[in-house]
């Protein structure tokens, strides 16, 4: 879409414009102003985005040449294109998003108008370079997860890795997000926290109540257990007693 509507914005512009005749080595053909955009954007690091352009020739003769592209004069990479009278064309190289300070421009070179006899004429662009788009990745810090068996773990061991890792969580959003937004989020950081004191609290709590509960279940068992004797030897004494006064 936003190719699209700098396409025709171009367009629109070389209707306006005269015909452009030149017996000179300099013509008005090449980049827009500001005219470097991304297949996405922000750009995170690792993310794999086209890096675009547009040249444009307002020119009755065809127009080729090279879009290199350039990272803080750090070469990108390299486009060869060919862009028919009054007509525009895209350009564009893939690139892998890296942390730092990116300073993004392209340069054409090798430009040439095609002739009517087949020949070429090489040619000086007036707008042979982009401005510069300066962008700025971050390090994304993510908690590191712990290979432990869950399966065999006991619960509180769950429940401290969790814990473990809110407690972990302010200190990463402090190193990835600026402190306008990181600010807010460390106070709700604080908050878990509170929670964390107040469920070690509560199992705490918890875990003495189940324990006496045992107790009671024990002890109940074991009353059961010796009134189911002691009824048992009763009726065995009084059976012998039976059978002896039968004799």
């Amino acid at each position: 879409m936003v190719k699209k509507n700098i396409g025709i914005i171009i367009l629109l512009i070389f209707c306006l414009l005269p015909i452009y005749k030149t017996e000179a080595k300099t013509t008005n053909a090449g980049f827009v102003p500001e005219n470097i955009w991304y297949s996405k954007d922000p750009l995170l690091e690792g993310d794999k985005v086209q890096i675009y352009t547009v040249v444009f020739n307002p020119d009755t003769r065809q127009l080729s040449g090279t879009v290199i592209f350039f990272d803080n004069n750090v070469f990108l990479g390299k486009k060869d294109f060919i862009v028919p009278p009054k007509s525009v064309k895209d350009v564009s190289i893939a690139w892998t998003v890296t942390v730092g300070t990116h300073s993004i421009f392209g340069k054409i070179e090798n430009s040439k108008f095609l002739l009517p006899d087949g020949k070429y004429e090489e040619i000086y662009l007036a707008d042979n370079e982009t401005n510069k788009s300066v962008k700025i990745v971050s390090k994304i810090i993510l908690p590191q997860n712990k290979n432990d068996d869950t399966a065999t773990e006991p619960k509180n061991n769950l429940i401290n890795n969790g814990i473990e890792t809110i407690q972990n969580f302010g200190t990463t959003v402090l190193n990835t997000i600026p402190a306008s937004i990181s600010n807010p989020i460390v106070t709700a950081s604080t908050k878990l926290d509170d929670l964390r004191n107040e469920i070690e609290i509560k199992l705490g709590n918890e875990k003495e109540i189940t324990n006496k509960q045992i107790d009671v279940l024990k002890k109940a068992e074991i009353s059961k257990t010796n009134k189911t004797e002691t009824n048992i030897t009763f009726t065995f004494a009084l059976h012998n007693t039976d059978s002896h006064d039968n004799n």
